[in-house]
């Protein structure tokens, strides 16, 4: 049978690292432009809808072919907002008004505009073949990580056997949150509130390159960037040898 996905853009009208950012021209289109059009051309979405306060962002949203039935309240929409209530406001309104339910949501941010249509069908695949819970998209990482405390003394957060070999081979991978994709079963996100209930799985991403995360100026003048060169940068690692 098939199942029926959701995916929601969360894109509110406050930023304070990038004003505007979710509609600010990233390479001529608005940042959310590439959230919505990587879902549209996926094989397993079955409705967009973006998630905002913003009236502006709405009319945005909305002339790029996704949904925005209503607003989320101005207070759900702040500086330390999480998202999940953002999530959890949408679909509660959705079986309230027109009595909808979908059997998975899958959480696209906009921030991630390097994010393909690909990225999101392989993660998706995944998580209905292991039946999960819920999944998010994940990139290796390096395996020795630290924390600095107000002195500036470091201190190893990974295990300790990291630093008994100096052969990556040898360590345990460890990975990071890529930010492209976080799918959780409808009714295990309304009964947990969150996207990472137990026995949450994780796809990894193997493209690296493409996981900026545009929260501040450097990281949109990168990603820009990068996607100017997108075409150049994945024929080039096609062919390295």
């Amino acid at each position: 049978m098939a199942q029926e996905i959701l995916a929601i853009i969360p894109a509110r009208g406050g930023s304070k690292g990038i004003k505007n950012k979710n509609i600010k021209s990233f390479n001529g289109r608005p940042l959310i432009a590439y959230a919505i059009g990587a879902a549209q051309k996926t094989k397993l979405i079955n409705r967009i809808i973006v998630s905002t306060e913003n009236e502006t962002i709405a009319r945005v949203a909305k002339k790029l072919g996704a949904e925005v039935p209503f607003l989320r309240p101005a207070n759900l929409a702040e500086d330390n907002s999480p998202v999940k209530d953002a999530v959890l406001h949408l679909l509660l309104n959705l079986k309230n008004k027109e009595n909808y339910q979908p059997d998975h949501i899958v959480l696209l941010e906009p921030t991630s505009p390097l994010r393909i249509s690909r990225d999101i069908d392989c993660a998706l695949e995944l998580f209905l073949k292991r039946e999960a819970k819920a999944l998010v998209s994940v990139y290796a990482t390096e395996q020795l990580l630290f924390v600095k405390n107000d002195l500036d003394k470091l201190r190893i957060i990974s295990s300790r056997k990291f630093l008994k070999s100096s052969n990556r081979q040898e360590l345990t991978p460890t990975y990071k949150l890529d930010g492209f994709v976080y799918a959780v079963r409808t009714e295990v996100f309304l009964k947990e509130k969150t996207f990472f209930p137990r026995g949450v799985i994780g796809y990894v991403n193997e493209a690296r390159w493409r996981t900026v995360d545009v929260n501040e100026p450097q990281d949109f003048i990168l990603g820009e960037w990068i996607h100017k060169k997108f075409k150049n940068i994945e024929e080039k690692l096609n062919n390295f040898n």
